[in-house]
């Protein structure tokens, strides 16, 4: 299965590539490029570009059918990238909450815009 993972922090990314790489074709899109440079250095399929714009998924072959984890890490909302992604024509979406700056309310909110998407 292929899976898109929009991620921030270098850390939950080699995390979650040791974790998925097995099973899932895994592609990582960031917006630093120095993180970028240095993760696709390393071996990891990386995409850099700005994850709240629908042409960055479009870039990234976004289809239907793949499944897309999107980290929270609760400094920035990820509604406008979760936005991009369902306009982009995404249906399998996961966010991750990392770190305890993430909360249930904001969960739940997200859920109620966002019905389709797992928490």
């Amino acid at each position: 299965m292929r899976c898109l993972a929009v991620c921030q922090d270098e850390l939950v990314i080699r995390m979650l590539d040791e974790i998925l790489l097995p099973g899932f074709e895994i592609q990582f899109i960031v917006e630093n490029r120095p993180i970028g440079r240095r993760l696709h250095d390393a071996g990891i399929d990386v995409v850099v570009g700005d994850p709240r714009h629908i042409d960055t998924f479009v870039k990234a072959d976004l289809t239907p059918g793949t499944c897309v984890i999107v980290e929270d890490n609760g400094r920035r909302s990820p509604r406008k990238i979760l936005e991009a992604i369902r306009d982009a024509g995404g249906t399998l979406v996961y966010v991750l909450g990392v770190g305890t700056a993430t909360n249930t309310k904001r969960a739940e909110d997200l859920h109620a815009d966002f019905p389709d998407m797992a928490r």
